[in-house]
């Protein structure tokens, strides 16, 4: 077992408060490794709270040693001076370590990390510029990313990048999902969450707690609670937004609500529009029992969504576009799918939605299965340690093999690409990769079904399909 483990985060650390997903995932990575008999360094983005550092728990030294922003997506946009007073006070953290972990990488001072230690990172996302250029750039002895989505996006992009094929990027990609605390993530029934109004037998709760980004849907929640409010007259429609902690200091973040209550007016559904507080971890489980229903609407390239597993863990159904990772929610009745930017979808799958959760049984033991936060701790306790066995080698891509791009999904003649953000008509090529779904296609196998060159190669440039 390793004794001595340094981590790297971007993102600030703070004494007792944890924001975020990602920094749940990184709470509890540190607390298994300390448990495993590591002692554990954490440097991380300095606050004026976190000024000298701190112990999270005994053998968990947290350092605020790196001078950068701590917030993205542009961590490194500080007076360079700033970088270097980074660069000579975490020098000596690398030397003392025997393994550096970086979580969700996009650490660039490579450099200083002494030559025979292993390095072991993770990625949260595959579309922000950081994660980009760590991803190309970067090599590690392991990668640990949250959902197959993410991994089948890595392998066809950076995994086969010339001169990176077959070495350690591509072969060491390991797939540790995150984990759900379903102690505190189950129904509890009859609560009221804090700042909200208790429910009437009239009401229908819809919750929208995502962190202020048009892209996760707001519009769309507000347009799927009109649409309810003019199908459903009978029932008061309530549509539960947590204002975000940055809500108060943010002119950006109070200009995203502003704009939410100027779209509802126009909508005819400020009544039905309330704003709640930021909660925390045991406060969101009570807004997911209390909610009929948990809106994930938008076309952010979720690379998990944690906010759909907590939600059904809870006991609430989701509603949630069919993009990113969200194309891979479990199979399950309580999780409703619909084509990103169907209205007429989105209705039908809320209105399913509202007749309540049918197996909530079935999806805890799913979860207990597949998601539990103590197999996620152990998974990534084993990568950062070395335990996990050798992943096995990739395939080269060849020029003559395709498959529908990972990010991409195909109805009717149109395709939807994650990181376009849209659908494009394409009433040549969709037909014909719709039924393949991931299945393999050949470069004959396509012009025989009356596809031309060109066609194959716009549809490569385009990025609908890779080489497989």
């Amino acid at each position: 077992m390793l004794e001595r483990v340094a981590v790297v985060s971007i993102a600030p650390i703070l004494p007792g408060a944890v924001h975020g997903g990602s920094q749940r995932i990184l709470d509890g990575v540190l607390r298994g490794l300390a448990d495993a008999g590591a002692e554990v360094r954490v440097i991380c983005s300095w606050r004026p709270e976190n000024d000298g550092g701190f112990e999270i728990a005994p053998r968990i030294r947290v350092e605020p040693l790196l001078r950068l922003t701590g917030y993205f997506p542009d961590p490194w946009e500080v007076p360079p001076y700033r970088i270097l007073q980074s660069a000579e006070a975490i020098g000596p953290v690398f030397e003392w370590a025997e393994t550096v972990y970086l979580h969700a990488d996009t650490f660039y001072l490579r450099n200083l990390i002494p030559e025979g230690r292993r390095v072991v990172r993770s990625f949260h996302d595959f579309h922000y510029e950081t994660a980009l250029i760590s991803a190309f750039a970067f090599d590690a002895d392991v990668t640990i990313i949250p959902s197959s989505y993410l991994k089948r996006c890595i392998d066809a992009t950076a995994g086969a990048t010339p001169g990176k094929s077959g070495g350690r990027s591509g072969d060491a990609v390991v797939v540790v999902p995150n984990g759900i605390d379903l102690e505190t993530y189950r129904p509890r029934p009859g609560v009221t969450p804090r700042g909200v109004r208790e429910r009437s037998d009239s009401d229908l709760v819809l919750l929208w707690p995502h962190r202020p980004d048009t892209r996760k849907g707001i519009s769309e929640a507000i347009g799927i609670t009109r649409d309810l409010a003019r199908d459903l007259p009978e029932w008061n429609i309530r549509l539960l937004v947590p204002k975000h902690v940055d809500a108060a200091s943010s002119s950006e973040t109070r200009e995203f609500y502003d704009n939410a209550v100027r779209l509802a007016l126009t909508e005819g559904v400020m009544e039905s529009l309330e704003f709640a507080p930021w909660w925390s971890g045991d406060e969101t489980a009570d807004a997911y029992s209390f909610a009929d229903l948990t809106l994930c609407p938008g076309n952010f390239i979720e690379s998990f969504s944690l906010v759909a597993y907590e939600s059904l863990a809870c006991g609430t159904p989701v509603v949630a576009a069919g993009v990113g990772a969200l194309r891979d929610l479990p199979e399950h009745p309580d999780v409703h799918l619909f084509p990103y930017a169907s209205a007429d979808a989105a209705a039908k799958a809320t209105l399913a939605a509202a007749g309540g959760m049918t197996d909530p049984e079935g999806i805890r033991r799913l979860l207990t299965r597949d998601f539990s936060f103590e197999g996620m701790q152990r998974g990534y306790v084993d990568a950062i340690t070395g335990e996990l066995p050798d992943a096995p080698p990739s395939e080269p891509a060849r020029d003559d093999r395709f498959t529908l791009a990972p990010w991409c999904s195909v109805s009717g003649n149109d395709v939807y690409n994650d990181y376009d953000f849209a659908w494009t008509r394409s009433a040549e090529v969709a037909p014909f990769l719709e039924p393949l779904e991931e299945q393999v296609f050949s470069r004959d196998m396509a012009i025989e079904a009356g596809l031309s060159a060109d066609q194959i190669e716009t549809a490569l440039k385009d990025g609908l399909i890779v080489k497989a």
